[in-house]
């Protein structure tokens, strides 16, 4: 086996660890959590090609429905789970909009961990011994894998399985009058933009990027472009505990959007902690803020 090859699997093997690790599922085991944590009035399947996927569905608690808002989380992060993006539904129920919430899909990319995420990691498990899946060794391997390039044919899967999971997506939107908003988190974020940009599906009312990312440098150089280029509203959110590759474009996401007269376009910092309940609630009230700004 060559050096090549050998490389691409330690790869893989590396970043499953690190899925692992951080409580990173697919769509199958949330829903396969989410089948055996609430009764089947509570959520339902998406298909998608052959691929089931859940979606949970929460009711605006007000007299009037200002639209549907689809939120779909970062690759391989589970979005109903206590820090999930799920954590911002009730927020956004509260205001009148009715809430679709669903995992990103994770075939033929597994994203490498960012640096920062891996010391944190080699921190917090210094006392576990050499031979164990975070030793140094295997943390160097890490830091190394963080810098490595998503190759083109995974890059293509999984934004065309994206876009699949959006279209069906969409058709469940149609049953609600009002605004089309999209929600999305990270490498997701980063897709859905780069998707609408090329108008390679129809465009939202608006979107709500939240820490857009990819694990990629010529990839993520080419993200603020992107964001320039979408035609719909878009509130882009970046906070202190970004990724280095999220952090990398906050600058530029700015200032190309500003030079290519984009209209609607409003960067927000998240000040606080790492995502949790309370920090939903701060998210719920800048994106509330955004859409009462635009008259929505």
């Amino acid at each position: 086996m060559g050096k090549s090859s050998l490389g691409k699997i330690l790869g893989l093997i590396i970043s499953m660890i690190g899925f692992a690790a951080h409580g990173m599922q697919s769509p199958e085991a949330a829903l396969n959590d989410i089948q055996h944590s609430q009764f089947d009035d509570q959520y339902e399947v998406l298909l998608v090609g052959e691929k089931q996927i859940p979606l949970v569905i929460s009711e605006s608690n007000t007299a009037i429905t200002r639209g549907v808002a689809v939120l779909i989380s970062e690759s391989g992060r589970n979005p109903f789970s206590e820090h999930g993006l799920s954590q911002l539904s009730t927020s956004l129920n509260n205001v009148g909009w009715v809430t679709m919430i669903m995992p990103a899909p994770i075939s033929g990319f597994w994203p490498a961990l960012d640096e920062t995420t891996t010391n944190n990691q080699a921190a917090d498990t210094s006392s576990q011994t050499p031979d164990t899946p975070t030793s140094v060794a295997v943390q160097e391997t890490l830091t190394k894998a963080a810098t490595s390039q998503i190759e083109q044919p995974a890059f293509e899967l999984h934004e065309q399985q994206i876009i699949q999971q959006m279209q069906a997506v969409t058709g469940k939107t149609r049953q609600y009058n009002g605004f089309f908003l999209v929600i999305a988190q990270g490498t997701s974020a980063a897709w859905l933009t780069k998707i609408y940009a090329e108008n390679k599906l129809d465009q939202p009312d608006g979107m709500v990027s939240i820490s857009p990312q990819w694990p990629d440098r010529s990839y993520n150089q080419q993200l603020p472009k992107w964001v320039a280029e979408t035609q719909m509203p878009y509130l882009d959110v970046y906070s202190a505990w970004d990724t280095s590759w999220a952090k990398a474009t906050v600058s530029q996401r700015k200032i190309q959007s500003i030079k290519s007269l984009k209209m609607m376009y409003r960067q927000r910092e998240l000040i606080g902690q790492t995502m949790d309940n309370q920090q939903f609630a701060r998210l719920g009230k800048e994106i509330y803020g955004w859409l009462t700004h635009m008259g929505w």
